[in-house]
C-alpha cells in the first residue's frame, strides 16, 4: 500500500518537473523558422509579388519579350502540355499489343468417377497458354498519323506563343501610348493654365474684357476634362498590361520614340511564305494526319492474326492421355461487319475539313497582309506631312498667339482656335504613331515573324 503510493508520487513529481534541454530545443527551434515575413489578410506568409515588367526594355528587345512570355503565359504553357502529350502519343503508337497471359484449370469431374472411387484431384488438367497478337497493314498508319498529330501540336505551341508575343507587345505599346498622350495634354494644360494667368492680369489692368477671360477659363475646363480622361485611360492601359503580363508594367522610363523601333517589318513580302505560317502548316499537318487514319481505318479490313503457345499438364493419365502436352493456334476476326468504313469516312471528312481551313486562313492571311501593308503606307506618308509640315507651322503659330497675349496684342477668337489645332495636332500625331506601331505588329504576326522567336 505504501509502496503504492510512493510510485505514484514519484511519477506525478517527474511529470510536472520542467526539462531544460527540451525548452532549449523548442527555442532553438523557434530560432531556426522565424515567424517574421509579410503575411497576407488571412494570416498566411504572402507570395512574393512578381517582378515588374519594363516597358522599354521589352519593347527594344524581341528576344527578352518572347522569353517573358515563355515564362509567364498560361496559354503557353497550356500549348507545351498538348505539345507534350502528342509526343507521347507518339511514343506510344510504336509501341507492340502487349501478349495475354492465360491459366486454366479443367476436367473437374461431376458425380461418379471412372473408374470409381478415383480421387477428384487425379482427374484435374492445368494449362498456361500465351497468346500475342500481330497486326497487319495497321502499324505504319497508326505511327504516321501520331507523329503527325505531334508536329501539329508543336506548331500549334509555335502560333500560339507568337500570338501572345504580339498581345504582349500590343499592351506595353498601348500603355506607352496612354501615358504619352496624358503627358501631352498635361503640357498643353500647363500652357493653358500660363495664358490665363496672363490674361487675368491683362483683365486686372483692363486690357482684357470679361468675356475674353471667360472664354479662356471655359476652354481650360475643357482641357484639363480631356487631361483627366487620358490619366484615366493610361491607368486602364496599365491595368490591361498587367494583366496580359501577368505582372505590373513598368513605364517609368518610356516614352513613344519606343515605338519607332519597336515592331519591325520588311518592306514587302512573298505570297508563298504565307504557307509556312504556323496556324497553317498544323492545319495542312492535321490535314495528312487525317488521311492516314483513313488509311488506318481501311486496314481493319485485313484481319490481325493472334497466335497462342499453351501447355497442359495432365493428371488423369490413366485413360491414356498425355501427362504433359503442347499446343499452337492461330485466331483471326472475320470482318464481316465492321471493316472500319465509317472510320474510313470520318477521317476523310475530317481531312477535307482541315484542307478547306487552311485554305481559308491562306487566302485571308494574304489579304490581310496586303491590307496592312497598304495602311502602313498610308499612315506614313500622312505622319510625315504632320511631323515635318503641319505641327511645326501650329506650334509656331501658337508660340506668336501666346507671345501676343503677353504683349497685349491679341485676338481671342484666334488665340482658342489656334491652341485647339495645335493640341489636335499633336494628339494626332500621337494617334498616327500609334497605329503605325499597330499595324507593324500586325504584320508581324500575319507573316509569322514572331515564330522565329516562339522557337528559340
Amino acid at each position: 500500500m505504501w509502496l503504492r503510493t510512493w510510485v505514484w508520487l514519484l511519477i506525478l513529481y517527474v511529470a510536472q518537473t520542467p526539462f531544460p534541454h527540451v525548452h532549449a530545443q523548442s527555442a532553438s527551434e523557434r530560432t531556426r523558422r522565424p515567424e517574421a515575413g509579410p503575411r497576407d489578410a488571412t494570416g498566411a506568409p504572402a507570395r512574393p509579388q512578381p517582378t515588374a515588367a519594363s516597358t522599354s526594355r521589352l519593347l527594344h528587345d524581341d528576344r527578352a519579350l518572347a522569353g517573358w512570355v515563355i515564362a509567364h503565359s498560361p496559354e503557353v504553357a497550356a500549348a507545351r502540355f498538348e505539345r507534350d502529350g502528342a509526343r507521347a502519343a507518339a511514343r506510344g503508337a510504336r509501341l507492340f499489343p502487349n501478349p495475354v497471359l492465360d491459366v486454366s484449370l479443367s476436367n473437374i469431374g461431376l458425380g461418379e468417377t471412372n473408374p470409381p472411387g478415383l480421387r477428384r484431384d487425379k482427374t484435374l488438367k492445368y494449362g498456361a497458354g500465351l497468346s500475342e497478337t500481330v497486326e497487319l497493314g495497321k502499324r505504319g498508319p497508326r505511327i504516321a498519323a501520331a507523329d503527325l498529330h505531334k508536329r501539329a501540336a508543336e506548331s500549334r505551341l509555335t502560333s500560339t506563343t507568337a500570338q501572345r508575343i504580339a498581345e504582349a507587345r500590343l499592351a506595353l505599346a498601348q500603355l506607352v501610348y496612354a501615358r504619352s498622350r496624358a503627358q501631352e495634354l498635361d503640357a498643353s494644360l500647363s500652357q493653358a493654365r500660363a495664358a490665363a494667368e496672363v490674361a487675368k492680369g491683362r483683365l486686372e489692368h483692363q486690357a482684357l474684357s470679361g468675356v475674353d477671360y471667360d472664354r479662356l477659363l471655359i476652354d481650360l475646363v475643357g482641357i484639363e476634362t480631356e487631361a483627366a480622361h487620358a490619366h484615366a485611360d493610361a491607368d486602364a492601359a496599365a491595368a490591361q498590361c498587367a494583366a496580359t503580363l501577368l505582372a505590373p508594367c513598368d513605364d517609368s522610363d518610356a516614352t513613344v520614340a519606343v515605338l519607332e523601333p519597336a515592331a519591325s517589318v520588311p518592306a514587302a513580302f512573298r505570297p508563298k511564305e504565307l504557307e509556312q505560317r504556323a496556324d497553317i502548316r498544323a492545319l495542312h499537318l492535321e490535314r495528312k494526319a487525317a488521311r492516314r487514319e483513313a488509311d488506318l481505318a481501311a486496314a481493319r479490313a485485313i484481319p490481325d492474326l493472334t497466335f497462342r503457345l499453351s501447355y497442359e499438364h495432365s493428371s488423369f493419365t490413366i485413360s491414356g492421355d498425355l501427362a504433359n502436352a503442347l499446343s499452337l493456334s492461330v485466331a483471326a476476326p472475320l470482318p464481316v461487319f465492321d471493316r472500319g468504313q465509317h472510320d474510313k469516312s470520318a477521317a476523310l471528312a475530317r481531312a477535307g475539313q482541315y484542307g478547306r481551313l487552311a485554305q481559308s486562313a491562306l487566302v485571308e492571311a494574304r489579304g490581310d497582309v496586303s491590307a496592312l501593308f497598304t495602311r502602313k503606307h498610308a499612315v506614313e506618308g500622312a505622319l510625315a506631312r504632320l511631323e515635318h509640315e503641319a505641327l511645326p507651322r501650329a506650334n509656331g503659330v501658337l508660340e506668336a498667339e501666346e507671345r501676343g497675349l503677353r504683349e497685349g496684342q491679341l485676338d481671342i477668337t484666334d488665340l482658342l482656335l489656334v491652341r485647339r489645332e495645335a493640341i489636335a495636332l499633336r494628339l494626332q500625331t500621337l494617334e498616327l504613331r500609334f497605329e503605325l506601331f499597330t499595324l507593324r505588329n500586325q504584320l508581324r504576326q500575319a507573316l509569322g515573324l514572331d515564330e522565329a522567336l516562339a522557337q528559340r
